[in-house]
């Protein structure tokens, strides 16, 4: 299990904790200290992206996000997918 932390220019924390299995996500969470609402969306993310190839986490992240109308400040979308490879490299 890796874990990674991301100091958004001019924004906020994202930190990222992931297990990969067989080259896909077995678990994952997500914290920090920027501000998404609906707030429940942050687990909803983490469920979406279980049984994601690594390789694929971009596209899944703006999949979901297209998908959903979720307001973020301080974060944007590529930053959760950023601190996810980070922590999945490690």
């Amino acid at each position: 299990m890796g874990s990674a932390e991301l100091k958004v220019p001019d924004g906020k924390l994202v930190e990222a904790t992931v297990k990969i299995s067989q080259g896909k996500i077995s678990e994952i969470h997500i914290t920090g200290d920027f501000y998404m609402h609906p707030e429940e969306q942050i687990e909803k993310l983490e469920r979406a992206l279980v049984g994601v190839p690594i390789e694929k986490v971009n596209e899944a992240i703006t999949k979901f996000f297209k998908k959903k109308r979720i307001t973020l400040v301080g974060v944007r979308p590529e930053d959760f997918a950023k601190v996810i490879l980070m922590a999945s490299r490690k």
